[in-house]
């Protein structure tokens, strides 16, 4: 049914991997947990999305107020110091934060759906992605995400002669022989595609060795 969207795959990645996310949406939420005086704490939830189109949500403890050694804390000064601006509130972190775009994210475990291992993620506060000053025609300038390229053949030719032969990759093949970065480029620019665990070479990929 054409309203039905297939599912994108979970990447692939093990606990404690980062990964660079972009930023869809933030906004203040209600948790369902209570502080010390039984009032419901609130939260900021962020909408992501990894380079590959899988989409998660990660939440963090909100302050209007934080401390610098909260991870909203943190998250405030490094953003500070990336953008080289004087955040003087809250509100206009959020808001520079969102203009920014993007952030990083690790994988702190894993949940099981359907048989099917999905990785939870919780936002990285030591450090942001790095950005550069990109000048437009208009003569301002913005900030834009540096967007890591691999040559795919070069990465896949540690596995020439199975992308060959058209032959799959099990995971621990795939996971360990290749960074998650490596990993990303290859499903965001088709080379690979996932199916019942195994990750197997496109076209694409068997037309870098004809």
């Amino acid at each position: 049914m054409s309203f039905v969207k297939k599912a994108t795959p979970p990447p692939a990645v093990e606990e404690g991997d980062m990964l660079k996310a972009k930023i869809v949406d933030i906004k203040k939420v209600t948790s369902q947990w209570k502080d010390e005086e039984g009032n419901l704490r609130e939260q900021l939830e962020f909408e992501l999305e990894l380079e590959n189109g899988y989409k998660v949500k990660s939440w963090m403890a909100f302050y209007e107020q934080p401390s610098e050694k909260s991870k909203l804390g943190k998250l405030v000064l490094k953003l500070a110091e990336a953008t080289k601006k004087d955040i003087k509130s809250i509100q206009e972190f959020l808001s520079l934060l969102k203009s920014f775009g993007w952030i990083f994210i690790r994988v702190k475990g894993f949940r099981e759906y359907e048989e099917e291992l999905y990785p939870n993620f919780a936002i990285v506060t030591e450090k942001i992605p790095t950005v550069e000053k990109v000048e437009t025609k208009a003569k301002e300038t913005t900030l834009e995400p540096q967007v890591k390229e691999f040559d795919p053949k070069q990465v896949l030719g540690r596995f020439e002669d199975a992308v060959k032969l058209g032959l799959p990759l099990n995971q621990d093949d795939f996971n360990k022989n290749l960074l998650v970065e490596e990993r990303v480029f290859l499903f965001k620019h088709g080379y690979i595609e996932k199916r019942l665990d195994l990750y197997y070479p496109t076209v694409k990929a068997l037309n870098l060795f004809q």
